[in-house]
């Protein structure tokens, strides 16, 4: 439940701290004193978008904290975890805002700062805001049908079906992918096919085109390298005078210096090893230039294979051989991929048509479980209608298809579309007179009619609802006198199980209260400002004679409203 909230720079609040009680909290004022300022606030601690016209004229920012304990709810836990935001003091949650004067917005729960969607999300756990807004969501048909799955209870089947649904959408997407790519692929084949059977044939290798420029770089050059190397050999090897006999020469000479004078000995080695070194390259350029021919022919091949290789580069706008062979293995796996396109989407449309079975015997079961859901819903509806003041009224529920021609599914003969929570298109329907017939809830339903619907509902999705606190905004609109005491009854017994946080225009509600709040407008130097304090039980018969008689209050009105609290704790006991 809230414990307290404290507000400061916002709007015509300057600074108020309030501590709300177990119970219904009623909170009452003059018109135009500012009473919704409390429930706009605590919107915001909800995930309310923030706006610069909130924060107080000459203030730099708005503070709005509250003090919320909470049920120990596994959702509600896990999701505080699953956002690092740490416990302290038992089950208690600190959750604050400030509103800057430029309109940005900060917000914490427990000094971890929070974004707005997990604010959002954890709020619901905890306070249940409706105001007029939501009487406007009862007369919209398309949430009906979230009514009646919260009072049955129905989350996890519509999840259930939900997923089945997203799945099913995901495959059809993928299916409908894949035959666009197949029709692509499809007219691209022809080309592909030639380019592998050409890539193929032309027998690829990485280094081939690097060893073929060498190899004709020799051939076009037979003549130089004969000259050169032979050259070579008879400087070194095979000429009258050469460089291997004049280094054996040198040998033996330096074997006759060495004895006398052994410091040369240590070049022995080294000499010879030059030898062996100029007698085998002298042999090798021998034997080179004895094998080596000129071959037109195989000068011919290289250059064709040359030119055709570097045609394909070309061609195929790649940088080497190497290239072409990747391109050759990836256009290879595309037309392998062309192949299975057809056994792919075969696969799918089976994945579909299961899918499609699933949702459809799904839906179906939800479709049954609403229908008697709903006979029991419209009856207490019925009946706590007929409570609040309306002894003829009748609620009824319509659960019907969804019916579309180009729906994807069957249902009992019928094509279907789905949306996230089945086939179903749920309405309520109102009836308030004996003898007329029922006719949707927003053509026949007045302002009263729909207040009481409202808090109808909410008093039924209330003894399965969680959520400790909930506020109720100007929800008395349409109604008075003894209908009044008996909304005000119906909130009484409501607070037995959730915190009520009530803000009203009438006493008969008013006299029900467990703490009761009166907001007052004060102007003080030419500045407004809004307060609000808790009454004591003078203060709180007062208070409630203003509102019976108005500015002036007569002794009999204090009377009256003496014997209106007196009349409401009977009505409580009894």
């Amino acid at each position: 439940m809230i414990k307290s909230l404290y507000v400061k720079n916002f709007a015509l609040v300057e600074e108020i701290s309030i501590r709300f009680a177990p119970g219904l909290n009623i909170i009452t004022g003059e018109t135009g004193a500012g009473k919704t300022i409390i429930v706009t606030a605590l919107a915001q601690l909800c995930g309310e978008r923030s706006s610069a016209d909130f924060v107080r004229k000459g203030a730099s920012k708005a503070i709005i904290e509250a003090e919320i304990e909470f049920n120990n709810q596994p959702e509600l836990l896990n999701k505080l975890k699953q956002s690092d935001i740490d416990l302290f003091d038992g089950n208690t949650l600190i959750i604050r805002k400030e509103i800057t004067a430029r309109g940005t917005s900060r917000t914490f729960i427990n000094d971890t700062p929070v974004s707005l969607s997990t604010l959002s999300e954890i709020s619901l756990f905890l306070i249940d805001i409706h105001g007029q807004h939501q009487h406007q969501r009862l007369l919209h048909p398309e949430n009906h049908i979230i009514y009646l799955d919260a009072f049955g209870k129905l989350d996890r089947q519509v999840e259930q079906f939900k997923n089945l649904l997203n799945q099913f959408k995901a495959k059809i997407k993928e299916r409908d992918e894949l035959k666009e790519q197949q029709l692509k692929s499809t007219q691209l084949q022809d080309m592909y096919r030639f380019q592998i059977e050409e890539l193929t044939k032309a027998e690829l290798y990485p280094e081939e085109l690097d060893d073929l420029k060498a190899e004709f770089k020799k051939l076009n050059n037979v003549e130089i390298i004969h000259q050169l190397a032979a050259s070579i050999a008879d400087l070194l090897y095979d000429g009258e005078v050469n460089a291997a006999g004049l280094i054996v020469e040198s040998e033996n000479k330096l074997e006759k210096l060495i004895s006398f004078d052994e410091q040369f000995a240590d070049f022995q080695d080294s000499l010879n090893n030059a030898r062996i070194a100029v007698e085998e390259l002298g042999r090798f350029l021998l034997e080179y230039v004895a094998d080596l021919e000129f071959d037109p022919q195989r000068l011919e091949q290289i250059q064709e294979r040359i030119h055709h290789l570097e045609f394909l580069l070309k061609k195929y706008q790649k940088v080497s051989v190497q290239d072409l062979i990747d391109y050759l293995d990836e256009i290879k796996n595309y037309t392998a991929d062309i192949d299975a396109f057809a056994e792919r989407i075969e696969q799918l449309e089976e994945q579909i048509a299961h899918l499609k079975k699933q949702l459809e015997e799904h839906g179906k079961q939800l479709s049954e479980l609403r229908k008697a859901i709903a006979r029991k819903f419209e009856k207490q509806i019925s009946e706590l209608l007929q409570k609040l003041g309306m002894p003829n009224a009748r609620f009824r529920i319509r659960v019907g298809l969804n019916q579309k021609k180009e729906g994807a599914f069957l249902f009992d003969g019928f094509t279907v579309a789905a949306n996230d929570r089945g086939f179903d298109q749920v309405t309520f329907e109102f009836n308030s007179n004996a003898g007329e017939d029922f006719k949707p809830l927003h053509k026949v339903a007045s302002g009263g009619e729909i207040s009481r619907i409202m808090l109808s509902l909410k008093s039924l999705l209330a003894d399965i609802d969680e959520v400790p606190s909930m506020i109720f905004d100007e929800i008395d609109s349409g109604i008075s006198g003894k209908v009044a005491q008996i909304v005000g009854l119906r909130m009484s017994q409501l607070s037995k199980t959730h915190q009520v946080l009530c803000v009203t225009h009438l006493p008969q509600i008013a006299a029900f209260a467990t703490q009761h709040f009166k907001v007052t407008k004060n102007i003080e130097d030419n500045r407004t400002s809004v307060d609000i304090k808790p009454l004591d039980s003078k203060e709180r018969i007062h208070e409630i004679a203003s509102l019976l008689g108005g500015q002036k209050i007569a002794q009999q009105t204090i009377e009256n409203a003496r014997h209106l609290i007196e009349e409401a704790e009977d009505l409580k006991i009894n």
